[in-house]
């Protein structure tokens, strides 16, 4: 049975109004919906989120990045956010209001634990900065008890951000949302662009793929690269296999086609689209639990890849710097306080550096606070590992004593127990 659109769209002259849950069904029309307009000789059309009951990043992200690929060809979508006020804070807090309408919304600024709002990526350091801001939420968030698992997701982010940069042709180079999920030690990213897209790229290299769908089936295998002199043409396929033999998902969408794995044992299925998307979004979320799936799920030619991270640049002489006013989102409760903590406590068991914390701008902090950051990692790692590697830099009087009175007290109950 067809499944149905959950939304519905409404237009008139060069105003767009959309209703419902904003699911793949209406990405495909709101694009067919703009295309048309733009057809008609408008340069910019308003668009109305106001009655908007439900969006994702999938859908989003697609969306975003083609209205920022439209104001590149002069032509602008305004957009009024919703009204329901969780979801307007989710357009803005995610970056989607910006992406979409740069000249009516800023760029996001906010700090959210387990969520990296989209990002922007037109060149090779904008790339870095943004895989490595992945990464940071990878160690602010999940437990990380081996590298493999760090490796693996950071050559995955970066394998298919650099294919979009060498293989897209997208004039506003593309965007990448990451999430992770703490119950299921899971990351969720999704990575979209404005170009080419996949099926186009690949046919030009091998007429034989004789279809959008016969291509994107392929290019899921070993080895499947436009250019295969200066590509291996593992980035898809090795984000395929993390994602499936993890037990997470793993999505295509791109030209006239698009490409849906639910994990192991469970199939892939692609299909033809009516309506074209000319880039590419590709949707993967991965599961961390076991470090040697994911370490077997890079093998290529029957060899394990052994990719490079973040965490092996760090060697045991170096001294990592985090300075706290950045790292949290206040001062004031042990639930801000957990990501730091996660993030001193990966650092420190996936890599021997010293950690330096900078506690210049931090007037106070509570003492649940104090606790869950300093008390509960001194007791954890025990006296002399802290001793040797944590150092408290900066910081007023006040804030050195409440933290050593929380090491004091968590030294007094043990991990047991929380402290008020």
């Amino acid at each position: 049975m067809a499944l149905m659109p959950s939304g519905t769209i409404t237009s008139q002259l060069n105003q767009i109004q959309f209703a419902g849950e904003f699911d793949e069904f209406n990405l495909r029309g709101m694009l067919t919906t703009i295309y048309r307009l733009k057809g008609q000789g408008y340069d910019k059309v308003d668009l109305s989120f106001a009655r908007l009951t439900h969006a994702k990043a999938p859908q989003m992200l697609p969306f975003a990045i083609y209205c920022r690929n439209l104001l590149h060809q002069g032509f602008e979508v305004r957009i009024e956010l919703p009204d329901d006020s969780k979801l307007k804070r989710l357009f803005q807090n995610t970056n989607w209001a910006y992406l979409i309408d740069p000249r009516s919304y800023e760029p996001s600024d906010f700090h959210a634990a387990t969520n990296m709002p989209a990002c922007l990526f037109t060149d090779p350091s904008a790339q870095f900065q943004t895989v490595d801001k992945a990464v940071n939420l990878l160690l602010a968030t999940l437990k990380i008890t081996d590298r493999k698992q760090v490796e693996a997701i950071e050559w995955s982010v970066n394998e298919i951000a650099d294919n979009v940069l060498s293989h897209s042709s997208s004039a506003v180079g593309g965007v990448m949302q990451v999430t992770s999920r703490l119950d299921k030690n899971m990351v969720e990213f999704v990575i979209a662009d404005a170009g080419v897209g996949i099926p186009k790229t690949l046919r030009e290299a091998h007429s034989y793929y004789t279809s959008d769908v016969h291509a994107l089936q392929e290019a899921i295998k070993e080895g499947v690269t436009r250019n295969s002199a200066t590509n291996m043409g593992n980035g898809l396929f090795g984000t395929f296999r993390l994602a499936e033999l993890s037990g997470g998902r793993f999505g295509i969408y791109s030209g006239r086609a698009s490409l849906k794995s639910m994990g192991a044992g469970r199939g892939t299925h692609i299909k033809d689209e009516k309506i074209p998307f000319s880039g590419s979004v590709v949707e993967c979320s991965i599961n961390l639990g076991n470090p040697e799936l994911l370490s077997e799920a890079l093998t290529f030619r029957g060899k394990k890849h052994s990719p490079f991270s973040n965490l092996d640049r760090i060697d045991e002489s170096e001294k990592i710097t985090i300075k706290l006013v950045d790292e949290a989102m206040s001062f004031g409760s042990r639930i801000a306080a957990r990501p730091v903590k996660s993030k001193i406590v990966n650092l420190l068991t996936n890599t021997g550096a010293k950690i330096e914390i900078d506690l210049e701008g931090v007037t106070l902090i509570t003492s649940s606070f104090a606790d869950e950051v300093f008390g509960k990692v001194f007791v954890e790692l025990g006296p002399l590992t802290f001793m040797n590697r944590v150092v408290l830099l900066s910081g007023s009087k006040i804030v050195r004593q409440l933290i050593d009175r929380a090491i004091s007290q968590r030294v007094a109950v043990g991990l047991g127990q929380d402290q008020a």
